[in-house]
């Protein structure tokens, strides 16, 4: 404790007299500590004013524990607070020194903001879905790997995500793979960054897969895995999709959630052209062009029904590359339904007759 002390005392003194001026704020994360080596809790990063405050890092090993003084900017420090980043280094962060009151004020209220965040079942639910988007993403490339070390760290990572997606519909979070009942039920607080209190709920078999990629070592088997992983906590996580009232549109069901309808407006502006791109193929029986631009639109039509609580929409069964008439007829039903979901939600839609009227109306 002594040597901490010390440590913590020796940190600010270089501030007070070396960088007063360019050092926000310097801070320590609980958690962090390995057999009571007690790294984190003398320091852990420090928040720069200026490009001068960057010198303040370094990189030390004092009896066998090393201790790196790294910098983390605002913005990082308000990813953490959105989820984005290591949540630890917030949630579990005390403040060692601030340049002022104001911005200990600051880091407070994204302290505050993390907690809202992380109590929202709207910002979770999307925040674990995008963890389940990048282990997909991630797991794709995994198919293609066959050497067993590198297929053992690549799912290591994608079981991070996956872990994070849980966590999060939990209400909590994770900064490591959680593979045992005793990570997620032991509330060790020395060691927050190895363990996930508070997970209860967890998806099917959850554990009993995760601990089997400890003893796995063949590739196809981790892979097999993984997968078996994916789908469990894909099942977990949309079928406790936040519970709202919906209203429909031409068939289609849509959650009302706190999403801002603004944000479907702006991704149709942007895909109105593929829309009108596909109609004019279909029209001239460009069937590869038309099948191209089809998968394009399929793919962003997943990801908005996911977004926005929608039913399927299913573009892709109306492709006959024989007759294009049945993908051109779906095509503008699915149009039709995103113009009728943001009509019935009083969004207009930023269109123009001609390049007269659009000048006219943004002078």
């Amino acid at each position: 404790m002594e040597q901490q002390n010390l440590l913590t005392r020796w940190v600010i003194e270089r501030i007070q007299t070396e960088y007063k001026d360019d050092i926000a704020l310097l801070a320590a994360v609980k958690g962090h500590s390995t057999g009571g080596d007690g790294h984190g809790e003398v320091f852990d990063y420090f928040i720069p004013k200026t490009e001068k405050g960057y010198g303040l890092s370094q990189t030390f090993i004092i009896d066998g524990v090393g201790h790196d003084l790294y910098p983390r900017s605002w913005e990082r420090v308000e990813k953490s607070a959105d989820l984005e980043e290591m949540t630890i280094t917030l949630a579990n962060a005390e403040i060692l020194y601030a340049a002022s009151k104001e911005e200990a004020e600051r880091f407070y209220e994204l302290q505050k903001r993390l907690e809202t965040n992380l109590n929202d079942p709207v910002f979770v639910y999307r925040k674990a879905l995008e963890q389940l988007d990048e282990a997909v993403n991630l797991f794709r490339m995994l198919l293609f790997e066959e050497k067993a070390y590198r297929v053992r760290s690549e799912a290591c990572f994608i079981h991070l995500c996956l872990s994070k997606a849980v966590a999060f519909m939990n209400h909590t979070y994770t900064d490591s793979p959680i593979f045992t009942e005793r990570q997620a039920y032991t509330d060790c607080p020395e060691s927050r960054i190895y363990h996930c209190p508070g997970l209860d709920l967890v998806p099917e078999s959850f554990f009993e897969h995760a601990h089997l990629l400890l003893c796995a070592d063949h590739a196809g088997e981790i892979k097999r895995i993984i997968y078996e992983l994916i789908r469990s906590v894909k099942k977990f996580v949309l079928d406790r999709s936040p519970k709202t009232d919906t209203v429909k549109a031409d068939g289609i069901e849509t959650a009302g959630l706190s999403i801002q309808y603004q944000e479907l407006a702006d991704w149709y502006q942007e895909l109105s052209l593929t829309w009108r791109r596909i109609n004019f193929f279909c029209e001239n029986n460009m069937v590869e062009e038309a099948y191209k631009d089809a998968c394009y639109l399929q793919d962003e039509l997943i990801v908005i029904a996911r977004e926005f609580r929608m039913e399927e929409l299913n573009l892709l069964d109306s492709f006959r590359p024989d007759c294009l008439t049945g993908l051109a007829l779906r095509s503008r039903k699915l149009e039709e339904i995103i113009r009728g979901i943001l009509s019935q939600h009083g969004i207009k839609i930023r269109e123009y007759a001609s390049m007269q009227d659009f000048l006219a109306a943004n002078a």
